[in-house]
C-alpha cells in the first residue's frame, strides 16, 4: 500500500496596507511581502484611491521585506495611471535591496523615488 505524500503547505505571506490622508493626497504604507498573491490587493487599493480623487500618492515601502515582479508591475501601472490623471506616485523609503531591484529593472529612471 502506498501512502500519499502530504501536500506541501505554504503559509500566506505576511502583508498589510495602511492608508492615511484626504484627497488629493494619500500615504499608503505597505508592510511585508509584495508578490503575486499580495500585489493585486495593493493594485486594487491604489485604483480605488484614484477613483476617489487622490492624485498624489506616497507609497511608503520601508517595511517591505520582499518585492517580486508582480509588485514592480503594480508600481509601474499605478504610476502610469496617476500620471495620466494628472497626478503622481512616489515611492518612499525603499530599502537598499529594493533600490537595487528598481535599478536593475530600470524603474528607478521612470518612478519618483525618495
Amino acid at each position: 500500500m502506498q501512502v500519499p505524500s502530504p501536500q506541501p503547505t505554504v503559509d500566506p505571506p505576511s502583508f498589510a496596507l495602511e492608508v492615511a490622508g484626504d484627497p488629493p493626497k494619500a500615504t499608503v504604507r505597505v508592510i511585508g511581502e509584495l508578490d503575486m498573491l499580495t500585489a493585486p490587493r495593493l493594485e486594487r487599493e491604489l485604483d480605488l484611491l484614484c477613483d476617489r480623487g487622490y492624485r498624489q500618492v506616497d507609497l511608503d515601502i520601508v517595511d517591505l521585506t520582499f518585492v517580486a515582479a508582480a509588485g514592480l508591475t503594480v508600481f509601474a501601472r499605478s504610476d502610469r495611471r496617476l500620471r495620466a490623471l494628472p497626478g503622481r506616485l512616489r515611492l518612499v523609503g525603499p530599502t537598499p535591496r529594493c533600490r537595487r531591484l528598481l535599478a536593475l529593472t530600470g524603474l528607478d529612471a521612470t518612478l519618483t523615488i525618495s
